[in-house]
């Protein structure tokens, strides 16, 4: 079933009490856990409810129904000159009702948190078919119990997410990107704390990725195999670390390979690739989005 409004939400949840019908909520599908299943259950399919109802640019803001698709939030959000930061391979399916209801984290998680730490309101329709609404679109809301923190990861048991604000953030102005191999964990770890350090935090991804040990023959940025592998990308939305130098590099990525030639110098480096191009920046990434196909054909 396909309701339109979160009223139409609310009679369903009604009706599957009176007449003892299991309900499964339905987001856009992509999860591999089975959530979606159920014996003789009744599906509710949040699609239809897609609506971006407002974007906020001074407050920074999105107001969404549950239905929409992550990458349509991007593109409504890129148009203001913002940033919703949460993203990964499934973007093209997923939906805020999903994401939220599985707390993800995406590839952004280090530097923006989980969904629930870029959720500030939501609206729910209780088990009883009661609305409940928590639409708060304070950045600082310390009145009472946290029920908007239940809701988020619990999946759809608690209660069915309908509505939700969401925080925006200033768009990044540059990007530098690289794969990294390290000596082991400690040395990406020591190398993550120092980056972190010496840009102020502008580390948006580290992530740990094993494409290159599980598909040998595919293009690969390391002439050799490597334990450990790092996607890292620092951001910043400073004019002046976007600004050039006279060859067309911007001084963010001066920064970065400075600190990459140091740790490459004192040994926990092994080998390290840069991205010099949008283009590059991209097939770093497409390695990383494919680590559902990674995982599934490698168990």
């Amino acid at each position: 079933i396909r309701p339109a409004t979160t009223e139409q939400v609310s009679e369903v949840v009604k009706l599957a009490n009176r007449l003892k019908i299991p309900l499964v909520p339905m987001g856009g599908n992509t999860g591999l856990a089975g959530g979606t299943c159920g014996e003789a259950a009744l599906v509710l399919s949040l699609e239809r409810m897609a609506a971006i109802r407002e974007i906020r640019p001074k407050s920074k803001v999105a107001i969404v129904e549950a239905g929409v698709i992550l990458s349509n939030l991007h593109a409504a959000a890129d148009a203001e000159d913002l940033l919703f930061p949460l993203t990964f391979g499934a973007r093209g399916s997923a939906t805020l009702g999903g994401v939220l209801s599985t707390n993800a984290g995406g590839s952004n998680v280090l530097r923006y948190g989980n969904t629930r730490d870029l959720c500030l309101g939501l609206e729910v329709v209780l088990p009883n078919g009661e609305i409940m609404n928590l639409m708060s679109e304070l950045h600082k809301d310390n009145s009472g119990y946290n029920l908007k923190h239940l809701m988020i990861g619990a999946e759809g048991t608690l209660g069915i997410i309908t509505a939700a604000v969401m925080k925006l953030q200033a768009k990044p102005k540059v990007y530098a990107t690289a794969m990294i191999a390290t000596t082991s964990l400690a040395s990406a770890l020591t190398l993550l704390n120092d980056l972190q350090h010496a840009t102020g935090g502008a580390v948006e991804a580290f992530d740990m990725e094993q494409h290159q040990k599980l598909f040998p023959n595919a293009r690969q940025p390391f002439a050799q195999v490597h334990d450990t592998n790092i996607l890292v990308e620092l951001a910043s939305t400073s004019a002046d670390l976007a600004a050039q130098d006279v060859t067309g590099q911007p001084k963010l990525m001066q920064h970065f390979e400075t600190l990459l030639a140091a740790h490459l110098e004192a040994g926990a480096i092994l080998d390290a690739v840069v991205a010099q191009n949008q283009a590059q920046r991209v097939a770093f990434w497409e390695r990383r989005e494919q680590a559902a196909e990674v995982t599934a054909s490698h168990p």
